[in-house]
C-alpha cells in the first residue's frame, strides 16, 4: 500500500478575500485517500514567512489554512500528504511530492509612486495616528487613500477621519472604536494621480506595540533624614494599564549630562541619593509600555523637572507644578524613537 504517497494534494489554491495580506490556502485530497480508515493522514504546508524572512511549516489535519503575506513580495506555497499507520507498511510517517502554488506581487501603479515611510503611533491607548511621506509623484492633483482590515471586520475600509496638509491627505486618525489590540492591523496606502493609480503599500502593525503613553504630570519630592531623596509620581491618566508601564527617572545636577543618573522602575516612587550637593539637583520621569504588555514601545515625553537648590536650607517638599526644568535641552530624549 505505499503507492498512497505517490498521490499529492489537488486543487492547491491562493485566495485573496481582500483583507490586505491576510490570504486563505485550501487544497484538496486524491479521491483514493478519501476512503481510507486504517492509517493517520495530515497535510504539511510551506511557506516563506515574508515578514520575518524565514521558511514557515505547519502540520495540521484541515484542508485549509490562513496566514499573514507581504502582497508586495511574490508568496509561495507548497503543500504535501504526511500518512502514518498500516496502509504504508512503515512504521514512520510518509510524505507525498509537494505541490506548489504562487501568488504573485501587485505589481501596478505609478513607478516611484508608492509612499516613501508610514509611522503609526498609539497615543495614550486611547487612539492611533499614521502619517506617511509622499513618493516620488510629479501630478499636482495626487491622493493618496488608506484602507485598514483586522480580525474583527468583515472587510477592509477605508481610513475613518483624514490628517490632511495643503489639501492632500498625509496622515489617518483611529479613535479606540476602530483598532484592535493583540491582533494583525494591515495598512494599505495606494491613491491616484490624474486617473492612474499609484503603486500601493502594505503595512502589518501589533498596534499594542505603537503605544506611546502620555507625560507624568505629577510629581513630589521629600528630603529625608538619612539624606536620601523621595520621588514620587502618579502615572500618565489614560488607558494604559497601570501593570503595563515602567518608568526611567533621570537625576542628576542640573545642566550637566556627564553626571546623570537613569534608573528603570515598574513603581510610582523611588529613593535617590543626592550627590555634589554643591550644585542644584534636578529629577524627571517619563514612561512606557513594559516587555510584559509589549515587544516594543515609545517613550512618553518627560515631566517637568523638580530641583533643589545648592544653598543650604532647601524645602522638605516640592511639588512639580512649582518648579522649572533644570535640564539643558542637550539633554532632552528623543520621546518619539521606538526601542
Amino acid at each position: 500500500m505505499l503507492f498512497f504517497v505517490a498521490y499529492s494534494p489537488t486543487d492547491l489554491r491562493i485566495m485573496d478575500p481582500g483583507r490586505l495580506g491576510q490570504l486563505h490556502i485550501n487544497w484538496t485530497v486524491p479521491p483514493i485517500l478519501r476512503s481510507v480508515t486504517d492509517c493517520f493522514v495530515r497535510f504539511q504546508l510551506e511557506y516563506n514567512n515574508t515578514y520575518e524572512n524565514r521558511s514557515q511549516i505547519v502540520r495540521i489535519r484541515e484542508r485549509s489554512y490562513s496566514a499573514q503575506f507581504d502582497l508586495e513580495k511574490d508568496n509561495h506555497v507548497k503543500v504535501q500528504i504526511l500518512i502514518s499507520g498500516s496502509c504504508v507498511n512503515s512504521s514512520t510517517e510518509v510524505q507525498s511530492p509537494p505541490v506548489e502554488a504562487v501568488l504573485n506581487a501587485q505589481r501596478k501603479g505609478i513607478p516611484g509612486s508608492k509612499i516613501n515611510d508610514s509611522n503609526c503611533v498609539f497615543y495614550n491607548w486611547e487612539y492611533m495616528e499614521c502619517i506617511w511621506d509622499k513618493g516620488r509623484v510629479q501630478h499636482p492633483d495626487y491622493q493618496y487613500r488608506l484602507y485598514y482590515w483586522h480580525k474583527g471586520m468583515e472587510q477592509a475600509e477605508e481610513c475613518p477621519q483624514y490628517i490632511a496638509s495643503k489639501g492632500k491627505k498625509i496622515g489617518c486618525r483611529f479613535n479606540r472604536q476602530f483598532l484592535m489590540d493583540f491582533t494583525e492591523f494591515n495598512i494599505c496606502i495606494n491613491g491616484s494621480a490624474e486617473g492612474h493609480p499609484l503603486q500601493p503599500a502594505y503595512f502589518t502593525k501589533q498596534i499594542q506595540n505603537l503605544v506611546k503613553p502620555s507625560a507624568i504630570t505629577t510629581l513630589s519630592l521629600e528630603s529625608l533624614s538619612n539624606g536620601q531623596l523621595s520621588l514620587k509620581w502618579s502615572p500618565s491618566v489614560g488607558r494604559v494599564p497601570h501593570q503595563c508601564l515602567e518608568f526611567e527617572v533621570e537625576s542628576g545636577p542640573a545642566g550637566d549630562g556627564d553626571l546623570m543618573q537613569k534608573n528603570i522602575t515598574r513603581e510610582s516612587s523611588i529613593l535617590i541619593s543626592r550627590l555634589h550637593e554643591h550644585m542644584p539637583f534636578c529629577l524627571r520621569v517619563r514612561c512606557r509600555v513594559n516587555h510584559f504588555c509589549a515587544d516594543s514601545h515609545f517613550w512618553s515625553e518627560w515631566s517637568s523637572s523638580l530641583c533643589l537648590p545648592a544653598e543650604p536650607g532647601l524645602p522638605h517638599i516640592l511639588e512639580s507644578d512649582d518648579t522649572a526644568s533644570g535640564f539643558s535641552d542637550g539633554l532632552e530624549s528623543d520621546g518619539e524613537s521606538q526601542t
